[in-house]
């Protein structure tokens, strides 16, 4: 008895009047030409979650720490803040940034160098995209 022999005679016989196939509920099929209705069921509607679109940005010109209120009560709200040091002192300006920092750090957000008196503080929900080369990427550290 060869290979083919032996495998055939323990392979299953099927009787060939025996119907495999369920009855196929017209309700869930779907001609591309025709309509059809869905059932009622207990899950919910699939609806789209609010995005990270940005109402508006604030910018805030601090010259004292006893102002991070200002710019911090917005951040925590969401916003993006562009944050002005121009008219701070050097000692207010250090306070001021390592408050701003900690602050984005509490909340997940991203500090941002913009120049040496401008910053951005970012919520964790919004991306910034650096465009023009490394010169501009630079300034997000």
């Amino acid at each position: 008895m060869g290979f083919l022999d032996r495998l055939s005679s323990k392979a299953v016989n099927y009787d060939d009047d025996y119907d495999f196939e369920e009855p196929v509920d017209e309700t869930y099929t779907n001609d591309y030409n025709s309509d059809y209705d869905e059932p009622e069921s207990d899950v919910a509607s699939i609806h789209s979650v609010p995005g990270a679109d940005v109402e508006r940005i604030v910018t805030s010109w601090v010259s004292s720490f006893s102002d991070v209120r200002d710019f911090a009560d917005e951040f925590r709200e969401g916003l993006p803040v562009i944050l002005n040091l121009s008219q701070a002192s050097d000692n207010e300006r250090a306070r001021i940034v390592d408050f701003a920092v900690g602050l984005c750090f509490g909340l997940d957000g991203l500090f941002s160098r913009i120049s040496d008196d401008v910053f951005l503080l970012t919520p964790h929900r919004v991306k910034v995209d650096a465009q023009g080369g490394e010169a501009a990427a630079s300034y997000l550290r």
